[in-house]
């Protein structure tokens, strides 16, 4: 269980939507938009060289409330961007990017941060530099969006949270996605969840002073 805001989530009791152990032909459940991917012995391997985005969506959508739920490791010499996006539109073609989506990161935007950005046009970030992973040490990540409330988890601590006063919620950009940029990662047992939370009603107790 964490807190985001005025929420208690709790990810044990979430409803699994989609799981994916990358024990079967990778095209079945995922789109290649960019960067080479493997799934092999539960384990998916994803690799760009360039300074760009590589990814992989869903071919399935997941409208309303979600929460990824999967374990990533940075593979050596790289300790930067490891990706995933949700309420994804998927890849533009004509930008060679990625189009509409929330899209976290672990060790990345080139200064070693964690965080989530709307894209396409960035104007809505979170960012912070308390936070910067390893290369070799696999992460518990969490993250998604509950209402207007974006969040990251790592190792059931919650790193980051962003309210986004215009959430994307628009039919046909609900894809889930993993990438990596300018990099190499692995990723497995990847869940989408509903979310279980409730809201609370925060106050402090009043003491004697």
């Amino acid at each position: 269980m964490f807190y985001i805001f005025d929420m208690a989530v709790y990810p044990e009791e979430s409803e699994v939507l989609f799981h994916d152990d990358f024990s079967g032909k990778l095209s079945d459940n995922w789109e290649v938009a960019g960067g080479g991917w493997t799934a092999k012995d539960g384990v998916l391997l994803g690799c760009i060289r360039e300074n760009r985005n590589g990814f992989l969506y869903s071919h399935m959508q997941h409208p309303g409330d979600i929460m990824l739920d999967f374990y990533g490791t940075l593979v050596s010499p790289c300790k930067n961007e490891l990706r995933f996006a949700f309420r994804a539109a998927g890849w533009d073609k004509l930008t060679g990017d990625a189009d509409e989506s929330y899209i976290g990161a672990l060790g990345g935007w080139w200064n070693n941060k964690t965080g989530i950005e709307k894209c396409p046009n960035r104007h809505l970030q979170a960012f912070t530099s308390s936070f910067a992973p390893q290369s070799g040490k696999e992460y518990h990540i969490q993250a998604g969006i509950i209402d207007d409330r974006c969040f990251l988890a790592v190792d059931g601590v919650v790193i980051v949270e962003m309210r986004d006063p215009d959430p994307i919620c628009h039919p046909g950009k609900n894809r889930v996605g993993l990438g990596v940029y300018c990099s190499k990662a692995e990723f497995r047992d990847f869940k989408v969840l509903r979310p279980k939370y409730e809201r609370l009603k925060l106050s402090y107790p009043l003491f004697e002073f």
